[in-house]
């Protein structure tokens, strides 16, 4: 077991398995919202399914329906528990900001860990999230 402090970005607590990923991510056209699978073919996640998983990726990328996107991801409980990033960019944070005001949903999102967060989980790994922004993860047996 490993624990890592980052920053909260998005307020609120989660865990379950991880899905990670080096690459950067962009939601709109990345995933379908209406069942959390990865659509994005030149992702190395395609085909993958991000539904109640913890998503670690180092950054967000692309269009400003990203945020549209997350909270439509909430909506319909195809979302991630929470994500976890390098460096959350504003389109991915207001994703998780709209989901809570819109749906009353908590969407951790945690950054600016001392170390490449990408290289400190592995796709099963269980990880848990804290309100202060403490990630405790156990590695997968």
């Amino acid at each position: 077991m490993k624990e890592l402090k980052g920053h909260v970005v998005v307020n609120g607590t989660a865990e379950g398995n991880a899905i990670v990923t080096g690459q950067p991510f962009g939601f709109f056209g990345g995933v379908d919202p209406t069942t959390g699978i990865i659509m994005d073919t030149w992702h190395e996640l395609h085909g993958e399914n991000i539904k109640g998983k913890v998503f670690v990726f180092p950054e967000g990328m692309g269009s400003t329906v990203g945020a549209a996107i997350i909270l439509e991801l909430v909506r319909t409980g195809c979302a991630p528990v929470a994500m976890l990033n390098n460096k959350t960019e504003i389109i991915t944070a207001a994703g998780g900001v709209i989901a809570k005001k819109f749906y009353d949903k908590d969407l951790p999102m945690i950054d600016g860990f001392d170390c490449n967060i990408v290289d400190e989980i592995k796709t099963g790994d269980y990880v848990k999230i804290l309100e202060d922004g403490t990630v405790i993860i156990t590695e997968k047996e």
